[in-house]
């Protein structure tokens, strides 16, 4: 991901200030995820060491979140593609798997993370920024894969290649993982059921704060906000206002609802991003815990405000 230097079109800003019609009463309180297993699948994420797509380890990390997934009881699929990039053709394979909703009117909630890490000239294991996210997204599918079956299906999808190959973000060196599954989802009409996309970012920082990103729905946002607030957990959002280019952005070019759940803040002036120092010793169990009940408490909210 990055902070964008110019504007995306201004449809994504309409999306982004559209109101939806409000509906019923508050979720349910409080679900946690299992933080300790959380943590120890950052920790064995960091254990594999880079990975970034097209690699070894990469395939040892995806191989891994399809045995977890399995161990839910969810099926997990690959979409394997290739793609031209700045080094070359390079194969890609996200991995998502499905959890059916009961509504008869259909549709679904999307819950994403990227696995892969950013290549680079330093061992760069992505503590937070792969790790923290994939590892919290498997403990959502657990937790959400053995309650109640919801009304709205939910599809956890593990995002190849959301890093750019080269070092900075420039034209489509980036997002090639969602934007192959979003290209799939155009092209099979599924697109149009598609309710809302809430990707997960950098959510392991020690000081967890979440940015407020300013291409994501505003109405969401307020959501989870105040899931956060409900929770006690209201310190964890209202972060600085800023722009973030990520793997929401292929969904909102598709007019699909989205938020980018971020904290685009990782150590003193955001110098542990991209660095040496995203390792676990800068990363939290307890910010895995908080963000693990603030998602589930938004999506539960969404839920209710989506199916009415």
């Amino acid at each position: 991901m990055r902070p964008a230097r110019v504007l995306l079109p201004l449809l994504l800003l309409s999306l982004a200030s559209a109101g939806c019609p409000e509906g019923g009463t508050s979720a349910p309180a409080a679900v946690a995820i299992d933080a300790e297993r959380a943590w120890r699948g950052l920790l064995h994420q960091v254990e594999i060491g880079p990975r970034p797509s097209g690699t070894p380890e990469n395939e040892r990390c995806r191989s891994w979140i399809e045995a977890e997934l399995r161990g839910i009881g969810l099926e997990p699929v690959r979409e394997t593609f290739r793609a031209q990039t700045p080094a070359g053709e390079i194969e890609f394979a996200n991995v998502w798997a499905e959890l059916p909703g009961t509504s008869p009117r259909g549709g679904w909630i999307f819950v994403g993370s990227h696995f892969d890490t950013k290549r680079m000239p330093f061992r760069f294991v992505g503590a937070n920024d792969g790790a923290s996210s994939t590892a919290v997204l498997i403990e959502l599918a657990r937790v959400l894969a053995r309650g109640p079956k919801p009304a709205l299906g939910y599809r956890f999808v593990f995002f190849d290649g959301e890093e750019a190959v080269r070092q900075e973000w420039l034209g489509e060196d980036n997002t090639y993982g969602s934007r192959q599954h979003v290209k799939g989802l155009v092209a099979s009409g599924a697109i149009e059921r598609v309710r809302a996309f809430v990707l997960l970012d950098l959510v392991g920082d020690k000081d967890l704060k979440l940015t407020n990103d300013t291409l994501s729905d505003r109405k969401f946002q307020e959501v989870f906000a105040k899931a956060a607030r409900d929770l006690g957990l209201g310190r964890h959002v209202g972060g600085k206002s800023m722009e973030v280019r990520d793997d929401h952005v292929p969904f909102l070019m598709a007019r699909v609802r989205s938020i980018n759940l971020i904290d685009f803040d990782y150590g003193p002036h955001n110098a542990y991003w991209h660095s040496a120092q995203d390792v676990p010793e800068n990363c939290s169990q307890a910010s895995l815990d908080a963000i693990g009940r603030i998602t589930l408490r938004g999506l539960a909210e969404l839920q209710v405000l989506l199916g009415s």
